[in-house]
């Protein structure tokens, strides 16, 4: 995989969806699973809807303010089996353990 910035700013863009997409994620959970720093993740999911992806964070009812998770709404233009079938290699690319 291409390892330029930009290149991996995008692969970032699409793990991170996918991660999304697999479970309810918070972001102390994305934190766990990928290692980045908070303020990485709240970055690049303010700027998933550059590529086309629609995620939105879904309070918990009756929860205190930012209890709740990530939910992905469309995935636009982004075929996301093309991303699951690359998803290791997208995560070995950016230094992201192995997921279980």
């Amino acid at each position: 995989m291409n390892t330029s910035k930009a290149a991996l700013a995008f692969q970032r863009k699409l793990f991170l969806a996918w991660l999304i997409s697999q479970q309810e994620h918070s972001l102390p959970s994305l934190q766990k699973a990928t290692g980045m720093p908070r303020r990485t993740l709240q970055d690049t999911l303010k700027t998933l809807s550059d590529i086309g992806i629609d995620c939105e964070f879904v309070q918990s009812s009756g929860e205190r303010n930012n209890q709740g998770h990530y939910l992905i709404r469309d995935w636009g233009p982004i075929d996301p089996e093309w991303v699951s079938r690359r998803a290791e290699q997208i995560a070995t690319a950016l230094e992201i353990p192995p997921q279980s």
